[in-house]
């Protein structure tokens, strides 16, 4: 039979907390590179339609007009449609936006289950023995998970890290929690 003591759930729940921590950072990150991609491919876009647009306007003047700068900018402008479209074509940021939101959905799964071994554990509504199972099936999953995750960058961490800690992503009052539940499933507020 199963030794149950304290210090088992105490063991098992630093462990999935460790874990939560972890897969908390992890998803934030991955959201983080996500946006910064989302905004170099808008940002890119925006450049190539611009430059593309006035290129076609520098040609069109130099039918009514032989000037030299015309032709200089006009040059410049599609060397920058080039540049643009042979990037486009080396790195697919839609592609990679895709990716890392992927992967930011899959960890907020995975967050949501270490969360609920995390409260079952509170709750003792379970054996550690079960509950060190369902533990470990999450890990695996996490694992598959990281294996497959696409490359982050420093930009996504440090983005990532001010806000967990200066914003507060991740929390929220009793206030905000209460506006989100029905009247009869509001937290309490504590009087002091």
């Amino acid at each position: 039979g199963e030794i149950i003591t304290e210090n088992n759930y105490k063991t098992l729940e630093t462990s999935v907390k460790r874990s939560y921590a972890s897969v908390v950072w992890s998803h934030k990150i991955q959201e983080k590179q996500c946006d910064i991609y989302t905004r170099q491919y808008k940002l890119l876009e925006t450049l190539n339609i611009i430059a593309a647009s006035a290129t076609s306007v520098g040609i069109l003047s130099l039918i009514f007009t032989n000037q030299f700068w015309i032709k200089i900018i006009s040059a410049i402008l599609s060397f920058v449609t080039i540049f643009v479209s042979a990037y486009f074509k080396s790195f697919d940021l839609h592609q990679m936006t895709l990716s890392n939101k992927d992967t930011a959905n899959k960890l907020l799964c995975i967050r949501d289950q270490l969360y609920l071994i995390i409260l079952k554990i509170h709750m003792g509504c379970d054996s550690v023995n079960n509950l060190l199972t369902q533990y470990e099936d999450v890990l695996k999953e996490l694992d598959k998970i990281y294996q497959s995750a696409p490359n982050t960058t420093n930009k996504a961490v440090k983005l990532a890290r001010k806000a967990l800690n200066v914003d507060k992503d991740n929390s929220f009052s009793e206030d905000e929690i209460n506006a989100f539940l029905p009247d009869e499933l509001r937290m309490e507020e504590k009087h002091e």
